[in-house]
């Protein structure tokens, strides 16, 4: 791995307070990414799901604050009026959705519920008209 991709995968290491202020930093660098109309990137927003992966096995106190942050920019990005880029962050959301989903300690039925709150922010938000494009 380059050295760029090994401070994204060993933000596992980084301490509570630490990824948290990690995370928000990413999700900042990610929206002046996303806010240049005529040539949107996506690398922040890429680097967002990466990095909510491999810190999806912190303890959940952790984890709800991360996923805190990211639902509130995630559900911005999948509002995003660039269709390519609100389907790209629908698929992050479902893909990591999926794989918390999955994690056999998962009991905390209110948790769920919180993970998948973007998908309905998202269905909200959109005109009539893109809700056929997002299903």
């Amino acid at each position: 791995p380059t050295t760029i991709e090994l401070v994204f995968s060993r933000s596992v290491f980084l301490d509570g307070d630490a990824i948290l202020d990690f995370i928000s930093a990413l999700c900042k660098k990610s929206e002046e990414e996303l806010s240049n109309q005529d040539d949107p990137r996506i690398f922040s927003l890429q680097k967002i799901v990466e990095v909510a992966d491999v810190n999806m096995n912190r303890i959940k106190f952790i984890w709800s604050r991360i996923w805190s942050i990211l639902r509130d920019h995630l559900n911005k990005v999948g509002l995003h009026r660039n269709i390519r880029i609100a389907l790209y962050a629908i698929d992050s959301i479902k893909q990591l959705a999926r794989k918390f989903l999955a994690k056999a300690e998962i009991a905390s039925f209110h948790f769920q519920k919180d993970f998948l709150q973007p998908f309905e922010e998202i269905y909200k938000g959109v005109g009539s008209n893109d809700k056929e494009d997002i299903k």
